[in-house]
């Protein structure tokens, strides 16, 4: 093990001015630029130092550097420094830099986390007071004295002598036999050394061999492990090239596998005899705990065996690193049912908590356990949002379950014209801008919503009714509150809906696409709160029934069939009108698609009315190439993809042509 794994990293709090703060930190690294890092909004800076803004932090996953500044002046990012706190090598230093007044200061980074229309400048942070507390406490490492001299890097050369816990890894897996590996492990712990050692010791024995990574840049320790045991290059290939070759592995490893969509992990599993997949266990890939469970559950469902394996001891840095613990206190703390709270607030909103810290992290790590994309940023958003309300389910004095409620909607009646046009995407808003721009429901923004954002079960509790009477509990609230509707928004899975409609939510919107990381269709519920409500919740659920025959047999979406008969259990039951009569809304939807924005796949089930109602007025004449394209889009026999082939530029320019001919026919 290397020097460098028996040194503590260094952090620095540097409340100096931003100008000031450059000049120290390039005379501290002066004697190794290119192994330090300048992370801040103002990357246009002059520097010796590599400079990268915050959009690049993925590309820094699987590096090292020797010193770093990361300038928190603009505001607090927490998932920056979780994913570079792992990239700082023992007896390395971190910079924080927060510059003057910073408690005083505007947080610019709160705009990502505020609903319209609130800004940064007339909200408040709430948790900059937690996050500040957190650098002065007692055991915190950082101080406002910064390191005189870094000593030469002694990191990166690893030996080839492997500690026991990663030579008991690599020997597990020989001989290779037909299996899926997980290697979930901390930040530091040597995986991606162990990794490319174990291809390594692969290529000696003649396996062929693949290794892959959401980038290039993710892989490169596991690449330099490798090439310094083999004399030549390592193997590998971005995922999708993979997935798209007819290439068969005995051994394929995935590194940083938390950083890509669980879909496409599902899809490399069948690319191997053998498949390693690696990752963090909390949080540096942007994803939480959530995802080792959700993954491995994946895994366990499939014929070939699921072998789990972890690392324990820190190669980056000393073992006790202050840094890491204080880390892992402020965003990594377990959930413990057995932690015992002296008062047991039900409910919890913004400044609130600041009273509350320890309920905080246990709420934060219930909703980490539960939901697979769960950020460390997420932990300051539940505090700085003021429309998110937290409800809380005790059993026994113990917390054990935990819902996040969004306010949205009351937007006004211009602005809602804007959303349904596709011009204005006010940030939050998620239900009534979805029906608004997607389903065309013209007064949906007027409305008041409670949309359930998170929820969240101690595991070892659940099918107990703690999640239902959670949902009680905020449905009660809203009626106090004189809310219209509650709602919610999931990727729709047999198990997910069946809670949801058992607990009187009814469908009203299933999404066009697959969500990226998840592979689901994203399914909007609502559960009526007034009798206004009722009445209008019938008649969206009517259209979305409507909707939902007319798409069926488009194959617009690719679900599986228990889902789908959950789905059409819940359409009223008796005689529907006539599904092909063309009516005020089907104009309606089409006139937006064609003279504003509104998406090519939301006015599918209009169109294809549009076009029956053509053909039996005779006024479709299948033999001119415009009125084929309309017919060819409305029954789905032409898409996008076809656009070069029937001589359009591309997909803009066949959408033009598909709203010119529309328009032809709708305003005569």
């Amino acid at each position: 093990m290397s020097d460098c794994a028996q040194q503590h990293r260094h952090c620095t709090l540097s409340l100096l001015p931003w100008s000031d703060a450059q000049a120290q930190f390039h005379r501290l690294t002066h004697g190794c630029p290119q192994q330090s890092l300048v992370v801040t909004h103002q990357v246009s800076l002059d520097s010796p130092c590599p400079v990268i803004g915050f959009n690049g932090l993925k590309n820094v996953l699987g590096q090292t550097h020797r010193a770093l500044l990361l300038d928190f002046s603009q505001g607090i990012n927490l998932s920056a420094l979780a994913i570079l706190a792992g990239t700082i090598e023992g007896g390395g230093a971190l910079i924080l830099h927060l510059g003057e007044n910073w408690l005083d200061a505007t947080d610019h980074e709160l705009a990502r986390f505020l609903p319209w229309p609130l800004t940064p400048e007339q909200q408040p942070s709430q948790y900059k007071h937690i996050f500040w507390r957190a650098l002065h406490e007692s055991h915190s490492p950082f101080s406002e004295q910064w390191p005189t001299a870094l000593s030469a890097s002694k990191a990166a050369s690893h030996t080839n002598t492997l500690t026991q816990d990663q030579a008991n890894f690599i020997q597990s897996l020989f001989p290779l036999q037909a299996s899926n590996h997980l290697l979930l492990a901390p930040r530091g712990r040597g995986k991606s050394y162990a990794l490319g050692t174990l291809l390594a010791q692969c290529k000696t024995l003649d396996y062929n061999l693949m290794a892959t990574a959401s980038s290039p840049q993710n892989a490169i320790t596991l690449k330099s492990a490798f090439e310094q045991t083999v004399s030549c290059e390592c193997p590998f290939s971005a995922p999708d090239a993979l997935l798209a070759s007819d290439n068969y592995y005995d051994v394929l490893v995935v590194d940083e596998a938390a950083s890509l969509p669980l879909p496409v992990l599902d899809r490399l599993k069948e690319k191997a005899k053998t498949v390693v997949f690696s990752s963090t266990d909390y949080g540096y890939e942007g994803s939480g705990r959530g995802f080792g469970l959700k993954f491995k559950a994946l895994l366990h469902a499939q014929s070939k065996p699921l072998i789990e394996h972890t690392l324990s001891q820190p190669l980056r840095w000393a073992e006790n690193d202050p840094f890491e613990l204080w880390l892992n206190e402020l965003l990594f703390v377990e959930y413990s049912f057995h932690q015992a709270h002296s008062q047991t607030p039900r409910v919890l909103q913004g400044a609130q908590w600041l009273d509350y810290p320890q309920l905080l992290d246990q709420a934060f790590a219930l909703l980490v356990s539960a939901h697979y994309q769960t950020t460390p940023d997420n932990k300051r958003w539940l505090v700085d949002d003021p429309s998110v309300t937290c409800f809380l389910s005790y059993h026994h004095h113990q917390l054990v379950g935990v819902a996040l409620v969004s306010e949205e909607g009351s937007l006004p009646d211009d602005l809602s014209e804007q959303v349904a046009q596709g011009k204005r995407r006010p940030r939050g808003h998620l239900l009534p801008q979805s029906l608004l721009a997607h389903e065309g429901i013209e007064d949906a923004g007027r409305y008041r919503y409670w949309r359930v954002s998170r929820i969240a079960v101690a595991p070892n509790v659940r099918q107990q009714g703690h999640g239902s009477r959670l949902l009680d509990d905020i449905y009660r609230k809203a009626q106090s509150e004189q809310i219209d509707f509650v709602c919610t928004s999931f990727g729709a899975t047999t198990e997910v809906l069946t809670f949801w409609q058992k607990n009187h939510f009814v469908s009203v919107r299933l999404g066009t696409s697959q969500d990226q990381a998840s592979g689901n269709y994203s399914l909007m519920m609502l559960r009526a709160v007034t009798g206004d409500s009722h009445r209008l919740t019938c008649h969206w659920q009517s259209l979305f029934a409507r909707q939902w025959w007319l798409c069926k047999p488009l194959s617009l979406r690719e679900l599986e069939a228990p889902l789908m008969a959950l789905i059409e259990a819940e359409f009223p039951k008796g005689e529907y009108p006539p599904l092909f009569k063309l009516t005020d809304k089907d104009v309606s939807d089409l006139t937006y698609f064609c003279e504003h924005h509104r998406p090519y796949d939301t006015i599918r089930a209009p169109l294809l009315v549009f076009s029956k109602h053509l053909l039996t007025l005779h006024l479709l004449k299948p033999d001119r190439p415009d009125d084929a394209l309309l017919l060819g889009c409305s029954r789905n026999t032409l898409i996008e993809s076809d656009a070069k082939s029937l001589g359009y530029t591309g997909k803009k320019a066949f959408y033009q042509a598909l709203k010119q001919v529309i328009r032809k026919h709708l305003f005569n």
